[in-house]
């Protein structure tokens, strides 16, 4: 893997940058998040959007319309069916912590089967966020594969409950 730290003006495997700003103020047609001093931020609470406000999507939403996930997390073991809504609260708990700081994180669908579960997310760095909650707070066994080349990691995290 290739250590891009402090890298000016670096390429990067993410298909939704597009290596230029927006023009400011420009607010997401989708989620209303405001491009505002280089970044996408939450507007200011009970604040009016600008009146010459330009309009587009955030890459979030982009994802999110494309269902294209930059991380996806299984969940699979007999434990999660006992543990499924502390585990829920933890992931949602943790979602929302990241979205305070980093908008552009977001869990963008929660897919169950018979077998488990599939949390699909924005961004790596929230999969693995994730995923390490998990770990830490239920134990079991959480492997990482980033996929080489592309701006994706996979998680699979598994537990099954101890027979008595």
């Amino acid at each position: 893997m290739r250590e891009r730290r402090g890298a000016v003006g670096h390429e990067t495997d993410n298909p939704y940058y597009e290596g230029r700003k927006y023009p400011e103020p420009t607010v997401c047609e989708s989620c209303g998040l405001l491009y505002k001093d280089g970044h996408w931020q939450h507007p200011a609470v009970g604040g009016e959007l600008p009146k010459d406000a330009h309009w587009a999507l955030c890459p979030a939403c982009r994802r999110e319309q494309d269902r294209y996930p930059g991380g996806l997390l299984f969940l699979t073991g007999s434990y999660l069916a006992a543990k499924k809504e502390e585990i829920m609260n933890l992931v949602r708990n943790q979602e929302e912590e990241a979205n305070k700081q980093r908008p552009l994180q977001r869990i963008l669908w929660i897919k169950e089967s018979t077998d488990g579960m599939e949390i699909a997310t924005t961004t790596p760095h929230l999969a693995m966020r994730l995923g390490k909650a998990i770990h830490s707070a239920h134990k079991g066994d959480l492997e990482m594969q980033p996929l080489e080349g592309e701006y994706m990691v996979r998680l699979f995290w598994r537990r099954e409950t101890k027979a008595s």
